[in-house]
């Protein structure tokens, strides 16, 4: 890979870390959810969040809400990861 190939690589991981960051910075719900944003790349990104006691079922399982909450988010930083405000039209799981 060229250098001129690799900057370029560089510079668009670090557009998508500061469109994700800048989003995430916004996004109160995720926040709460104590959702942390682990990697970002173009196009994906890597989250995590812990299960609280107060996320869990009635089965002691994490609600299929807050599942999908995650997912949602998770969806949300990828595809905002190009800098072009999107929302989803659609999803489900």
């Amino acid at each position: 890979m060229s250098h001129e190939t690799t900057s370029a690589a560089d510079d668009a991981v670090h557009r998508a870390r500061a469109a994700v960051q800048s989003l995430f910075l916004a996004d109160l719900a995720s926040q709460s959810l104590g959702i942390e944003i682990i990697d970002v790349a173009p196009g994906r990104v890597q989250i995590a969040m812990t299960v609280r006691p107060d996320m869990v079922n009635g089965y002691g399982m994490c609600h299929g809400g807050l599942v999908f909450a995650f997912a949602d988010s998770a969806f949300a930083f990828a595809c905002n990861s190009y800098g072009d405000p999107m929302v989803a039209a659609g999803a489900s799981i």
